[in-house]
């Protein structure tokens, strides 16, 4: 759910953790004050997140797969960038795409992630910064 809208999107649960491709994460969040552009730089192998920038669409984004079959998922040591600034993620590559953790992102992006356990939906509120 994103500010209270469905929106299907391909995640994953791991040891209790949810996880997004950031990709899919941006293109969901472009038209809100928590818009976050992703950029790769093939030079330094690294991942760059630039805040309050527009994303801009490359393709695949929130596209969901059909298989529900379990998956294996590797650990992976992405290294990631916010404005500039080295962070650390916890990641896994899944199906040759990269996952993070949701409440890593939100915490840096600084949006509100809720789970509602009766409808067993993931939620992201924008109008509320992070919550620990």
């Amino acid at each position: 759910m994103l500010d209270g809208e469905l929106i299907p999107i391909e995640a994953y649960s791991i040891n209790g953790n949810n996880y997004f491709k950031l990709r899919d994460l941006a293109m969901m969040l472009k038209d809100t004050g928590k818009k976050f552009e992703v950029t790769c730089d093939g030079n330094t192998n690294a991942i760059n997140l630039l805040t309050g920038k527009a994303y801009t669409p490359v393709g695949g984004e929130l596209a969901v797969s059909s298989n529900s079959d379990e998956k294996i998922a590797k650990v992976t040591n992405s290294k990631v960038l916010l404005n500039g600034e080295e962070i650390s993620f916890e990641a896994y590559i899944i199906g040759g795409n990269t996952y993070f953790k949701l409440r890593d992102v939100g915490m840096v992006i600084d949006f509100e992630v809720t789970y509602d356990n009766a409808t067993k939906n993931i939620g992201i509120n924008t109008s509320s910064g992070y919550i620990k």
